[in-house]
């Protein structure tokens, strides 16, 4: 079989193009004056198209480098604030720990308060309904030894008693509520009178029971009674005098009285664990 035969010509034609390369640069590295005034001449006819060039394509470049590093900057400022979120995230979660932590110590605190076996809840539920502002609801019921009656105390004194309990969960109603009504003792005498509820963030008030000789002065702090009649056991804080109205038809003071026990925003509450003298429920005294 035949080879194919190269074309002689372009032969010819690659040795004079080398040839001429070589010649060129090595007149030029000597400095042959045509060849470079050539090259002058060539550079002034190129350069302004050049100079048109590098004016349109620049800024081109420069835009997409910009566009580029804000690209960029965009995904680094997207990353840190997504770091930054998880640290609030963790230092709000961390923070609500430790208060938690802390309100759950106070309560532990309270425990076997006044010789009385106690039971820490947590408050799962402010408020049950909309119509019932003067309702908690807690999480430990009777399987815990929680029973109707109850009374039920936070930080500073009494806030409650227990109402409806279920096997893991119960209400406490509050002494707010305007139908209920606690014996109770002004610290310091012989003084007992009923403390009745007056609405949410209102204080309570204590309208009978307390004669208008009775040595009771603004800041006396009244105590919960413990006679037959209540059903909370006797000696636990309930206010402390605020105002004290004179009834002289009656012939009765009327003691304006500021709870003592923490009622609002609530995390955890204790539970007095005993036998209620009297089991009725609490809106009846």
């Amino acid at each position: 079989m035949a080879l194919p035969r190269r074309n002689s010509g372009s032969r010819f034609t690659l040795a004079i193009l080398l040839l001429s390369s070589v010649t060129l640069i090595s007149l030029d590295a000597r400095g042959y004056e045509p060849l470079t005034n050539l090259r002058k001449a060539a550079t002034a006819i190129v350069q302004p198209f050049r100079n048109i060039a590098s004016t349109i394509f620049d800024p081109i470049g420069d835009a997409w480098e910009s566009l580029s590093n804000g690209d960029t900057l965009e995904k680094e400022n997207a990353l840190l604030r997504a770091q930054l979120g998880e640290l609030l995230e963790y230092r709000s979660t961390t923070e609500g720990a430790v208060e938690e932590l802390a309100a759950l110590r106070t309560q532990l605190e309270l425990k076997n308060l006044g010789g009385q076996e106690t039971v820490v809840a947590e408050v799962t539920a402010q408020s049950v309904s909309n119509f019932d502002p003067y309702v908690l609801e807690i999480g430990k019921g009777t399987q815990n030894g929680i029973r109707e009656g109850m009374a039920v105390i936070s930080v500073g004194g009494l806030i409650g008693r227990i109402e409806n309990p279920g096997l893991r969960s119960a209400r406490v109603r509050l002494v707010t509520d305007p139908n209920v009504n606690v014996g109770a003792l002004v610290v310091g005498t012989n003084q007992v009178g009923i403390i009745t509820g007056n609405g949410v963030g209102q204080p309570l008030r204590v309208s009978d029971g307390i004669p208008v000789s009775a040595d009771v002065e603004i800041g006396s702090v009244l105590v919960t009674s413990g006679s037959e009649r209540s059903p909370y056991p006797g000696g636990f804080a309930i206010g402390t005098v605020l105002e004290i109205i004179v009834d002289e038809i009656n012939l009765e003071k009327e003691l304006v009285v500021a709870p003592t026990g923490q009622i609002e925003n609530l995390e955890f509450v204790t539970v007095i664990i005993y036998e209620p003298v009297n089991s009725q429920n609490e809106r009846s005294g």
